[in-house]
C-alpha cells in the first residue's frame, strides 16, 4: 500500500520538475594562429535578424521565460569566427557569449538564448551591435553592425 501511495505522489509531483534546457545555438570558435600565420582578413560580416522570440507568461520549466534570437550570416565562410559586442542599448541578461563563436556544423544561423522573463509583458529591445569576424590564424575583419529591434508587450492599463 505504501508503494502504491508513493507512486501515486510522484506521478503528481512529477510535473513540477520538468527543466527547461536548450542545445547552444553556436560552438566556440578556436584559433590555430601558430598554424596559420599569414591568413587573409575576414570580410566584414554581412549579419541579418532572422528571429526574435520573447519570453511568455507560462511554467519556467517549459522554457516560457527564454528570450530565443536568431542571427543569419549572409555572406558565411568555413573557419570564421565571430564575437558580438553590444554597442548601444541595455540587455537585462547576458545575450552573447564573450568567447569567438562561429555556428554549428552544417548552419549559417547562430541561435542565442537569454532569461527574458515568465511574463506576456516585455520590455522593448534597441540594442546595436558590433559584429566582428576573425579567421583560424587570429586575423580581425573590419566591424559590422546589426540593429536589434522588438517592440516588446505594453502593459494593459
Amino acid at each position: 500500500m505504501k508503494i502504491i501511495i508513493g507512486i501515486i505522489l510522484a506521478c503528481f509531483l512529477s510535473r513540477y520538475a520538468h527543466a527547461c534546457s536548450f542545445a547552444p545555438g553556436y560552438q566556440k570558435f578556436l584559433m590555430a594562429p601558430s598554424i596559420y600565420r599569414k591568413d587573409a582578413k575576414p570580410e566584414a560580416p554581412k549579419i541579418t535578424v532572422k528571429e526574435i522570440r520573447r519570453g511568455e507568461k507560462g511554467d519556467p520549466g517549459m522554457c516560457a521565460d527564454a528570450g530565443i534570437l536568431v542571427l543569419k550570416i549572409e555572406n558565411f565562410k568555413l573557419n570564421t569566427g565571430y564575437s558580438f559586442t553590444i554597442e548601444n542599448g541595455v540587455a537585462e541578461d547576458s545575450i552573447f557569449p564573450e568567447d569567438y563563436i562561429a555556428p554549428v556544423p552544417g548552419s549559417r544561423e547562430l541561435m542565442f538564448v537569454w532569461l527574458d522573463g515568465a511574463s506576456y509583458f516585455q520590455e522593448p529591445i534597441e540594442l546595436k551591435v558590433k559584429v566582428v569576424a576573425i579567421s583560424l590564424g587570429g586575423t580581425e575583419s573590419q566591424p559590422s553592425y546589426v540593429k536589434i529591434e522588438d517592440p516588446g508587450r505594453p502593459k494593459y492599463r
